[in-house]
């Protein structure tokens, strides 16, 4: 409801039912100063309000004020304990902080106030899929769905959860069921085609992002997996909008999303830079190239005099930030910030950021001119099988590469003899995501490959 149709006489005195009436509904239209204005002078007559506090809590998490937000509701909770709702908008905010087990009790506290709660319940299920519980998980969503046909978001969280589970017919089955219901839902159709490009009917998936285009013509997820499933207009890199779509979103839930995927990809740069330097001195000026959360800092910093971070999305940054490990975090685009620092690092490490990237000679290009002489470049991407010399773009939207490619493009770029080794770097669907470990070290004494000169070598747009 808007404000203006509301049943309040805004010529009288405010009795505080009504300024909260009005205030929440000032929240839901997006006016959050006005809002945060009414909720205040609540808390000024009645500081110890539990709706007024758990509402300005609520403001503070969309704010991004995590810390205020999880004070204030916490706190609306003590005051009103058999609130349901409040025990489960408690258990996102201890969610979103990845404190597991008192997100879980919250939840449960929840449950059992109100046991056929569909907020409840689907909050419940994202939890348990983030612990790998996947039947429990399972069982609470679809039992969020009996409750409630309509909550797109529990539909959606499902089919997420059976393509974790390696069920992507099930999923399709969902998110068709969601889009039927809702349909226009960017969130649907993103799932609607992955869950298409995952059982090989891409032109099925092409016509979801077709449609999903004609309505907003410039969504950059759209037009990334449209070329991803098509073959058509591949960029040679994502683009910098699309990577910040995603990971602005996905920052909220990274870590733990990448835990339930037995994410390697930090653990085995950190240990191939490790094997590189030896003794850890803490003489090297590091940079994280993609540093998203921080996921290397903790590896990295031994051997950091100074650990500089670098990622397009904000949301990461913020995360990054958080971990008060890196000594300077920029928001920026990776190939461009490494050019403007020639001979500034001892080590550039980056892990599964150029994932992102078809085309890797002009970035590492950069890597190289960034390096000092003798500097170290360590990277992962994803593997290219032997059906191609280049890369491809892939049907979820990163691109793999072939071992040939990045000889070349190594070479390219000034490296000598580069060690590449396969790897596996996370799960998906339950199945190994092959990679590759790429080490490789700038020469003493011959200068890195400028940028104008660097090929783009033969690719593969399936």
């Amino acid at each position: 409801m808007e404000p203006d149709e509301l049943d309040i006489d805004l010529s009288q005195p405010l009795s505080i039912p009504d300024a909260l009436r009005l205030a929440t509904a000032l929240h839901r239209a997006g006016h959050g100063d006005e809002a945060q204005v009414l909720y205040q002078r609540v808390l000024d007559l009645v500081p110890e309000h539990p709706d007024a506090l758990h509402f300005m809590g609520m403001l503070a998490h969309d704010q991004g004020r995590r810390e205020d937000a999880l004070a204030l509701i916490s706190r609306s909770v003590e005051l009103a304990p058999e609130h349901a709702g409040f025990r489960s908008n408690l258990g996102n905010l201890l969610l979103d902080f990845e404190r597991f087990e008192d997100a879980e009790r919250e939840y449960r506290e929840a449950l059992a106030l109100d046991p056929d709660r569909p907020d409840a319940l689907n909050n419940y299920g994202v939890l348990c899929k983030a612990l790998r519980r996947y039947e429990d998980g399972e069982r609470s969503l679809r039992r969020a769905i009996d409750l409630a046909p309509d909550f797109i978001d529990a539909r959606n969280n499902l089919a997420h959860l059976y393509i974790r589970m390696g069920r992507p017919r099930e999923a399709l089955e969902q998110s068709a069921e969601a889009l039927s219901r809702k349909p226009r839902d960017a969130r649907t159709r993103e799932m609607l085609g992955y869950a298409y490009s995952r059982l090989g009917r891409l032109e099925e998936a092409g016509q979801v992002y077709r449609e999903w285009l004609a309505d907003d013509p410039d969504n950059p997820k759209a037009i990334h997996h449209l070329a991803a499933c098509t073959g058509e207009a591949i960029p040679a890199r994502a683009s910098d909008a699309y990577v910040q779509t995603v990971f602005d979103v996905f920052s909220r839930s990274f870590e733990s999303r990448l835990a339930s995927l037995e994410y390697r990809a930090p653990a085995l740069v950190g240990e191939a830079i490790a094997r590189c330097l030896g003794p850890a001195a803490a003489d090297r000026e590091v940079l994280d190239a993609g540093c998203g959360t921080g996921l290397c800092g903790p590896l990295l910093k031994p051997f950091a005099s100074r650990l500089t971070g670098v990622d397009l999305s904000g949301g990461m940054l913020q995360k990054a930030r958080g971990r008060e490990i890196y000594d300077a975090l920029h928001q920026a685009e990776l190939t461009a910030f490494m050019a403007e620092r020639p001979s500034t690092f001892d080590v550039v490490a980056s892990a599964d950021t150029l994932v992102y990237f078809g085309e890797l000679g002009e970035a590492l290009a950069a890597a190289a001119q960034a390096l000092r002489p003798s500097g170290w470049l360590c990277f992962t991407v994803e593997a290219l099988g032997d059906d191609g010399l280049g890369y491809r773009l892939q049907h979820h939207g990163r691109y793999a590469h072939s071992r040939e490619y990045l000889e070349m493009v190594l070479g390219q770029a000034g490296f000598a003899a580069p060690a590449i080794d396969r790897v596996v770097l996370r799960l998906e669907g339950g199945e190994p995501v092959a990679g590759w470990l790429a080490v490789a070290q700038r020469p003493e004494s011959s200068a890195a490959v400028s940028l104008s000169g660097v090929g783009v070598g033969e690719f593969c747009d399936g």
